[in-house]
């Protein structure tokens, strides 16, 4: 024979417990189930559906040349470094947003009902509102305005719960304080509705067809949080430079507006940067130019005042070659020097604490992309924090962290400067010693051919910057007047016309799902709670002593049969007793009242009365008598009586209705019934019974309560332990077998009010012939 492993069969129990403890808290798990998916259909049908417009962006990126690639004016002259970052944060910007209010009608807001839904009319409601004045406490309040005619209307205003609160408390406390806003007016269409919170008239568009509207008002220049809560901006790769720009709103049509305001706005303020540039650039240029060209006319005036005063001839090749390189060098080290005093002029400027926003990027940007693009950084950040202090205290987590940043980029910007103005001087010293070279070249030459010499150097050096000067002068103006922006609209935004959210499937899942896992958790928290047994199971874990039947809960009449046939099975169990064919004496007893023992006793005694057994049944419950009402039958004389002397046994014993079943009822309740058992008369009266019937059942009173069981207990056959499911607790069960076995007892436990679909029916509420005595044969 094959045996499973102890784990798997723990297993399998572990299982079994389970769909057993689901089983039976089914109901509440179904209701929180349904309760949580309703809540969650509610919260999908009334949330509103928001729609996502959107639009992609090509953002051209030019990089700054390096300095030993061009010239110091292409440098000074060339795109900054631009940062896609920067430009994400510039159209998120508190300021692009203001810009795109420019172009957007969205501070007055409309609203009505439909199938108990609120929604919004943009450019679509039968009214306009138009405004002169209003307080700020009245920005954003929602006014209900009720069609009362074709003419006519009533305006409402509602505080609050906080204000009629605020305004209670403050009261009561006799303090000042403003009282809340609340009107309540009837007005005509066209009419000037004036009071001291607003001044506003309302226009009739056309017919009003719903019961009710509402609308607020708010500046329209105030709306800029409206847009910045709504828009997003997000590269499309990680290192292109495409990125959509979008707003989610519940208006689709209000989306689409608000996208395009906002890339309008941008792309208007990316053309007035680079007009500001090529302006600051053209001006840098003249000025420039003005030096350049006195320095120029001078040299030239100088060079034909000597040419027309000497008669010199043509000086050699070398000495012209010479002439020339030393003019290139010379030019170089007006570039270098240039870009020196801009470096220190920059360090100084930055050591000294001054803004950064005042560094100007036209001339930052000749000493490099490296150091410009640290200034362009820095100046992000800085501008970053002063819009975060408009809301946020300097100790604000975001306040703190940005700062962090400039502290960090002013450290890199300090060093990059330095290392620069150190390469700097060092070419400068090498240049220096080979401009001397050169000169020391033309030393030989005899003096009035070095002096033309010189003059021509001048003359070339002079005129190579001002053409070039000149050169650059002419692009950057066709730069600005061109004023095409880097940006290009790749795919313009649209009218959504599907919701991107909420999703109501999933909505309706997450709750369904919700409900099922806290109502399989609560099942589960109120099966370690409950301390009742609820099965055989229980019974079995909890004490050694043997099952004699297990009495369904008798509910409805199609339970009756199996009922009786619970009772058949014990009144089988009880004619297996080994007392040498003697008549039987048993006790029915319970660990409380209410768990059935009474009912159990009187309907086992019908039950083997029908087996053609004589049965009597004693009721020595005589605290809370109930036998005597199952078989209505007279209590005046009883158990009590017979015991106390007043009474023959014959004159307290009653025939029932049942064939061959007597009861003693229990009489009138004694002061002392715990005496009376422990009397003589008592054991006399037990001795008499069990001569002249089959069975004698005692019906005793719960053993948990009272010592009136233990007394009768140790003189039976058998005591029948009556416990209910889903009644009877577990603590009872713990102590049954030391308590058993500490007095010596015979006894069983019989399992009332078994609910049908539990395990237990399993056995048929029987258990078998030899079941209750398992423990004999089963060890």
């Amino acid at each position: 024979m094959k045996h499973e492993p102890i784990g798997a069969l723990e297993d399998e129990i572990d299982i079994k417990e389970i769909v057993k403890t689901l089983f039976r808290y089914k109901w509440s798990i179904l209701l929180i189930v349904l309760i949580f998916f309703g809540g969650a259909a509610t919260y999908a049908y009334f949330s509103p559906n928001i729609y996502k417009a959107a639009t992609s962006l090509k953002i051209s990126s030019e990089t700054t040349k390096s300095i030993a690639g061009s010239d110091f004016m292409s440098a000074a002259l060339g795109s900054s470094v631009m940062e896609l970052d920067d430009e994400i944060a510039l159209i998120r910007s508190r300021f692009l947003a203001k810009k795109a209010l420019e172009d957007l009608d969205i501070g007055t807001r409309y609203f009505t009902e439909k199938k108990y839904k609120k929604i919004e009319l943009y450019k679509d409601s039968p009214f306009v509102v138009s405004t002169e004045m209003e307080d700020p406490s009245f920005y954003g309040r929602e006014i209900t305005l009720i069609p009362l005619s074709s003419n006519s209307f009533r305006l409402t205003i509602e505080p609050g719960w906080k204000e009629k609160l605020r305004y209670k408390i403050f009261s009561y406390l006799k303090l000042p304080a403003e009282k809340p806003l609340e009107y309540n007016e009837v007005h005509s269409y066209g009419e000037k509705i004036s009071t001291p919170w607003f001044i506003l008239t309302i226009q009739k568009v056309y017919d009003l067809e719903n019961e009710k509207y509402s609308f607020s008002v708010v500046p329209n220049d105030h709306m800029y949080w409206f847009i910045q809560g709504g828009i997003d901006v997000s590269p499309l790769s990680n290192y292109g430079s495409i990125v959509e720009v979008s707003f989610r709103d519940t208006v689709p049509l209000r989306a689409k507006e608000i996208v395009d305001a906002a890339v309008k706005a941008y792309n208007e303020e990316k053309i007035r940067l680079k007009s500001e540039s090529a302006n600051k650039t053209l001006n840098f240029i003249d000025s420039q130019l003005e030096a350049i060209h006195k320095t120029l006319t001078k040299s030239a005036t100088k060079l034909q005042s000597f040419k027309a005063t000497h008669v010199i001839m043509d000086v050699g090749a070398k000495a012209t070659a010479t002439a020339t390189k030393l003019s290139e060098l010379e030019a170089k080290l007006y570039e270098i020097n240039t870009q020196i005093s801009i470096l220190e002029n920059l360090l100084s400027y930055i050591e000294a604490g001054k803004d950064i926003n005042g560094i100007d990027m036209s001339s930052a940007q000749i000493v490099g992309p490296v150091i410009s693009g640290l200034i362009a950084k820095l100046q992000t950040a800085v501008s970053l924090r002063s819009s975060l202090l408009v809301d946020y205290t300097e100790l604000h987590p975001d306040v703190i962290k940005v700062t962090e940043q400039i502290n960090r980029l002013k450290s890199m910007l300090k060093e990059s400067i330095k290392s620069s103005l150190k390469g700097f001087k060092a070419r400068r010293s090498e240049m220096l010693k080979r401009i001397s070279e050169y000169k020391q070249a033309l030393q030989s030459l005899p003096g009035e051919e070095q002096k033309l010499t010189q003059l021509t150097r001048d003359f070339m050096v002079n005129e190579k910057i001002y053409s070039f000067l000149l050169q650059k002068r002419a692009e950057t103006a066709i730069v600005e007047a061109s004023k095409v922006s880097e940006v290009q609209v790749l795919d313009e935004a649209l009218v959504p016309g599907s919701p991107v959210a909420p999703k109501r499937r999933t909505i309706l899942a997450i709750g369904l799902l919700l409900g099922l896992v806290i109502g399989i958790l609560q099942a589960f928290v109120r099966k370690m709670m409950d301390n009742t047994i609820k099965s055989v199971e229980d019974v079995e874990k909890l004490t050694d002593l043997p099952i004699y039947g297990v009495i369904p809960f008798l509910g409805s009449k199609r339970v009756k049969s199996a009922y009786l046939e619970s009772l058949r099975v014990i009144r089988t169990n009880l004619e297996f007793l080994a007392n040498g064919g003697k008549s039987k004496l048993v006790t029915v007893t319970s660990s409380i009242p209410q768990e059935g023992k009474t009912t159990t006793t009187a309907e086992l005694a019908k039950i083997i009365a029908k087996g053609e057994k004589k049965v009597i049944v004693l009721d020595l419950d005589m605290r809370r008598s109930k036998l005597h009402e199952l078989f209505k039958l007279p209590n005046k004389e009883g158990v009590s009586t017979l015991l106390a002397g007043k009474v023959t046994l014959k004159e307290v014993i009653q025939k029932t209705r049942e064939e061959n079943l007597s009861v003693i009822t229990s009489g009138p309740t004694p002061p002392n019934p715990s005496e009376l058992l422990m009397t003589d008369a008592f054991k006399r009266l037990i001795k008499s019974l069990m001569a002249e019937y089959d069975y004698v059942l005692l019906d005793s009173p719960p053993i948990g309560l009272v010592t009136d069981a233990m007394i009768v207990m140790r003189m039976s056959d058998i005591n029948l332990i009556l416990l209910r499911a889903e009644y009877s607790k577990k603590d009872f069960l713990k102590n049954i077998n030391h308590f058993v076995k500490e007095h010596e007892l015979k006894a069983g436990i019989i399992l009332n009010g078994v609910k049908a679909s539990s395990k237990s029916a399993a056995y048929g509420f029987g258990y078998g012939y030899n079941y209750g005595y398992k423990n004999n044969y089963y060890t």
